[in-house]
């Protein structure tokens, strides 16, 4: 078999995976200095600074080149990582919490619903908190203004072995057209300015480098909610029996 640094489509790829590292620390420096001025000039002018159109999109493209970058880096770390057994469901509890704020005023409409007696996942726990925080936090988009929206997150045992969390909502739905395309990288189907097109591409690749997998669940699937307009899918692989090498 043909491995990657044996042909020089290969090498680039090799090449760019040990310099993403680097070029990213290196965009992480200037940009945290551009935030921390950005900070400064806000407390010196005042609160009208912050009401300024052109100010309000130094922001918000500033954030955004955050997120790009923290993503990728999320990405290159995790793929370091030693996978371990863990519990599941006290995992995806952290991603809940994370948007605790965002997910306060669904009330009764936001459910987590971890199954008992599920057995111990195996990868890497930051990985999956990344994928669920960021599939929750687009489910959250999804039903914000669609009134009455609706989330549910599951911690479920897989139809065959492993675990499955999936996230339901109620919201706005993905076009049978663009169903195919939600993974590629710097697709979104969000309005401009909100959201990098990147959140769903590296949690699946964060994911898969652990055995795991992301998908967008058909309607036939059994496992589905009947109410889910949308419904994701992470899948995470059942921890090896105590005492197998």
């Amino acid at each position: 078999m043909k491995r990657k640094h044996d042909d020089p489509a290969g090498l680039a790829l090799l090449d760019a995976e040990l310099l993403a590292p680097a070029l990213l620390h290196e965009l992480r420096q200037p940009l945290m200095g551009a935030d921390a001025a950005a900070t400064l000039l806000e407390r010196a002018a005042g609160p009208g600074l912050a009401q300024q159109e052109a100010w309000r999109i130094l922001r918000s493209q500033l954030a955004r080149l955050g997120e790009v970058v923290n993503g990728y880096d999320e990405l290159f770390r995790a793929g370091d990582a030693e996978p371990v057994r863990f519990a599941v469901a006290p995992v995806v509890a952290r991603a809940v919490d994370l948007l605790a704020l965002r997910v306060r005023p669904l009330g009764a409409r936001f459910a987590f619903a971890p199954a008992a007696g599920l057995p111990d996942g195996f990868g890497a726990p930051g990985a999956l908190v990344h994928a669920a925080t960021n599939l929750i936090a687009n489910a959250l988009d999804a039903v914000d203004g669609v009134g009455p929206g609706r989330v549910e997150v599951r911690v479920i045992a897989a139809a065959g072995e492993g675990i499955e969390v999936r996230v339901s909502d109620a919201g706005t739905g993905i076009p049978a057209e663009l169903r195919e395309r939600i993974f590629e990288p710097r697709f979104t189907t969000k309005a401009p300015g909100h959201g990098t097109g990147l959140g769903l591409h590296i949690s699946r690749r964060l994911m898969s480098r652990f055995g795991g997998a992301v998908t967008l669940v058909d309607a036939a699937d059994p496992a589905r909610l009947p109410w889910a307009v949308t419904e994701f899918c992470v899948s995470i692989p059942a921890a090896p029996a105590e005492g197998t090498p």
